[in-house]
């Protein structure tokens, strides 16, 4: 120890180089794993992982109907099955007309979809078949964004073709007052109950929300509906998309950081044989008075491991402190970009901060195996020759 702090600069330096390196690895993992949270929180939202969509083969060759919806329902670990049926269609109110999704859903479905209530309530029991729940993109279309709570009661109505969902052709038209207004989906959509539906002869459901009881049940379940000749789909399957992509991603970044983990590593070896040749006859004496060898290999292990640790927690340290600044940043812009909902470019798992410490002591034990062994067989008479 004494030996490292009377050669301060030296010892500033390769700090100061494994602080760079390991820095720099842990600045672009962060990035990745933060960047790869974010993505995912966005592409799957509060979709609930254990649920599963249900629809028909683009053929049609099956069509989802009460019998199929009963079959699923009865397969193992099927928690809840929802239905909804969606058609295009038109809505007025207050004089305003506009074009949307109409989705017609039952309570499961309600219950297993995402929906963002942010004024009046969702359909329930009392207002199933009377009401109607209408999304913020509905009221920017028709030039009501800026007042939802001033849109709950009044009625609008709602018009789609079903030529060619029923029997008969026709158009169904409805006149609904607004219980709720959400802010979700990117286009306008409006909710009402599949009842209003059924009543018109609708038959064929659009979708089914299957929602199993763990996540382990999804993928036997997708079998056996797939079996039925029915296509699925599910959040994991996007889960593990974005997850192959940042494992990439990842392994990309971890490449750029390891060039200065190299240069690190080529400065603690470059220090420690300097001090070797430094203190051969210093190491000399020291074995020609009793030390003994195994301690000239501990000593110079003790100082790779403390320049690995000191190195590693500056380096972390730093890393940490230049992604806070950074996502400040780009919170700000971002914020006068309009975008109001904060977010978190960087992510630092305390089990990354403890793998990266222990990997880079481990490091250090390597890199001063070579010194160390020189170390241990230094001869004490040739050693006290040198000048």
């Amino acid at each position: 120890m004494s030996n490292l702090l009377s050669k301060k600069l030296r010892t500033g330096l390769t700090v100061f180089g494994i602080a760079i390196g390991i820095g720099a690895i842990f600045f672009l993992l962060s990035f990745g794993i933060g960047l790869q949270r974010l993505v995912t929180n966005q592409v799957i939202g509060n979709q609930s992982i254990k649920t599963i969509d249900v629809s028909s083969p683009n053929a049609g060759l099956v069509k989802i109907d009460d019998v199929n919806t009963n079959r699923i329902k009865e397969i193992p670990n099927v928690d809840t099955v929802g239905q909804a049926y969606y058609f295009p269609g038109s809505f007025k109110i207050s004089g305003s007309e506009s074009d949307g999704i109409v989705y017609g859903v039952d309570q499961p479905y309600q219950s297993l979809t995402y929906l963002n209530l942010i004024e009046g309530s969702l359909l329930g029991d009392e207002t199933e078949k009377s009401g109607l729940i209408i999304n913020k993109a509905a009221l920017e279309a028709i030039g009501l964004a800026g007042k939802p709570a001033d849109v709950i009661g009044k009625p609008i109505e709602v018009t789609i073709p079903l030529s060619n969902a029923t029997e008969k052709a026709g158009t169904l038209n409805k006149e609904l007052p607004i219980v709720g207004v959400i802010d979700s989906g990117s286009g306008a959509e409006l909710f009402v109950s599949n009842t209003i539906f059924r009543e018109a002869g609708v038959k064929n459901i659009t979708q089914l929300k299957v929602g199993a009881r763990n996540v382990e049940d999804v993928k036997t379940i997708r079998a056996q509906i797939e079996s039925l000749g029915l296509e699925t789909s599910s959040p994991v399957d996007t889960l593990n998309e974005i997850n192959q992509v940042f494992k990439f991603l990842n392994f990309i970044l971890i490449g750029f950081g390891s060039i200065g983990m190299v240069v690190a590593v080529l400065g603690m070896f470059n220090t420690l044989t300097i001090s070797l040749l430094e203190r051969t006859r210093e190491i000399g004496l020291m074995v020609a008075l009793g030390a003994r060898s195994v301690d000239m290999r501990r000593l110079f292990v003790l100082e790779a491991m403390l320049l690995s640790f000191i190195g590693s927690v500056v380096g972390i340290l730093g890393a940490y402190l230049i992604g806070r600044i950074v996502n400040t940043i780009m919170n700000v812009f971002a914020l006068r970009r309009g975008v109001r909902e904060s977010f978190d470019l960087f992510a630092s798992p305390p089990l990354m901060i403890l793998a990266m410490v222990i990997f880079m002591t481990f490091v250090g034990l390597i890199v001063v195996y070579l010194p160390a062994r020189r170390a241990e067989k230094i001869n004490p008479i040739d050693a006290l020759r040198r000048e």
